[in-house]
């Protein structure tokens, strides 16, 4: 919170101000007085600017919310008894937060440093450490697979480098130029709405020289592109779908996150609705930019480039220790000794070894539940099950395995048959059966979506 020179717990402040204040109210109830003797009793209090309103500091800072109160249009007394509407006329004693601002109308009083509003999650710097998730005593905090560009893989300056690298099968993403302006306008205080998308994300379809061909997301479409113009991408799990029906802005999950990744934003309203669903947030409503809180993200920049700096230093040190001269032993009797082979050591599976092994302990797990009431579909009349809050594409491929592939076995699924498939697919407890996925299903068919 900004600073004023006056901001002291003196007995001006603390006393003799608030007492004045009180005073001068208490004139207002007889507003003629004030009228006819503005020397005596008006004190500086009638249609006239407080001399101590504005230092430097806090006019520069004011400027910048002229959109919402334009303060130098208006003579301020020292309890706001002025509007836009009538710069001159009095009205009551309250701050349209947040639109007004005690540190903006009123430098000199104290006021708490934190606000907790709705949660904002900045998902650069998230881990996936579900720190948030255990501590949240609400159970309101739930873990969402995300395409989004790593802090580190954006990096430039000094720190440029340091992140991952494209790769054949792996993600990209070219940022949208024309949404640089919307980026800077935009508010969490009034848009109450998702961020603006800044990435256009893609799948690497092959990589030669300096060139990268992919294949867009969002249209399907192929392309050649400079790997200058991309950064690496990667479907993270984030913390991000939140029900703030449940949330109590307790600042819990902000204090656990050890990566700069939570914060409680000033948004207060824009958070309500007719169903209890529409209180669920999806993780695009809770993100937050990172240019909000631009100086957290860049000391969690520093930490992770420091960190993958010394990682690298110590992998090439090792590499350049040069080889121990062998002496040639003399010659000994041999002696036949029988020595078991060492097992080979297993290599570590890759991205797409350990789904298709998750895949086929789905496919273990469904072996007793009985599907014939859902009816059987092939994969060639497979609907986009993503439609479906609550379904990522991981989840739609669990599904696949079990042999579920259109709206129409979904919405045939009895209230026992939620509970199977929910433990089969590993899913987050009744979250099938709370998300209302059979509901879901028959609507999508009423509209023909299917």
């Amino acid at each position: 919170m900004p600073t004023h020179p006056q901001a002291k717990p003196n007995f001006r402040n603390l006393f003799w101000y608030p007492f004045k204040i009180t005073l001068i109210t208490a004139l207002r109830t007889f507003p003629f007085l004030g009228r006819m003797f503005p020397k005596k009793l008006g004190m500086g209090y009638h249609n006239t600017s407080h001399p101590e309103f504005l230092d430097d500091a806090s006019e520069h800072r004011a400027k910048g919310r002229a959109k919402y109160n334009d303060i130098s249009n208006q003579e301020f007394a020292p309890d706001r008894v002025t509007s836009d509407l009538f710069p001159s006329l009095w009205k009551p004693q309250t701050v349209q937060y947040p639109y007004e601002r005690l540190e903006d109308m009123e430098p000199w009083l104290f006021v708490p440093g934190n606000y907790n509003g709705r949660i904002g999650v900045i998902w650069e710097t998230c881990t996936a450490c579900k720190m948030c998730v255990n501590i949240c005593p609400n159970d309101c905090l739930h873990m969402t697979t995300e395409l989004r560009v790593d802090v580190l893989d954006n990096a430039e300056g000094e720190y440029e480098g340091y992140g991952a690298e494209l790769e054949v099968g792996g993600y990209a993403a070219k940022f949208r130029e024309e949404v640089t302006e919307e980026l800077e306008s935009f508010d969490l205080i009034t848009a109450h709405s998702a961020p603006p998308s800044e990435w256009r994300f893609a799948q690497v379809l092959d990589l030669s020289g300096s060139t990268a061909t992919v294949r867009w997301n969002d249209s399907g479409q192929e392309e050649v592109l400079a790997q200058s113009e991309l950064r690496t991408a990667d479907d993270q799990i984030v913390s991000g779908r939140i029900d703030i029906g449940r949330c109590m802005f307790c600042g819990l999950c902000m204090e656990a996150c050890g990566f700069t990744s939570f914060f409680m934003t000033n948004e207060y309203d824009g958070m309500s609705g007719f169903t209890r669903q529409d209180l669920w947030f999806d993780a695009n409503r809770t993100r937050v930019l990172p240019s909000v809180h631009q100086e957290a993200v860049d000391g969690e920049l520093a930490k992770r480039a420091t960190k993958e700096r010394d990682k690298r230093a110590k992998k090439a040190a090792k590499a350049a220790k040069p080889e121990v001269e062998v002496v040639e032993p003399t010659p000994v009797v041999e002696e036949k000794v029988e020595v078991k082979p060492e097992p080979e050591e297993e290599k570590p599976l890759s991205k797409e070894e350990k789904k298709e092994a998750e895949l086929l302990r789905v496919k273990e797990r469904s072996k007793n539940i009985d599907f014939d009431i859902l009816g059987t579909a092939s994969a060639d009349e497979k609907d986009d099950l993503k439609t479906i809050k609550g379904v990522g594409p991981f989840i739609e491929e669990k599904l696949n395995a079990l042999g579920i592939f259109t709206f129409s076995q979904i919405s045939k699924m009895t209230s026992e048959l939620e509970d199977q498939v929910n433990e089969a697919i590993e899913f987050f407890p009744g979250r099938v059966k709370r998300d209302e996925w059979a509901k879901q299903a028959k609507e999508l068919l009423d509209k023909g979506d299917a």
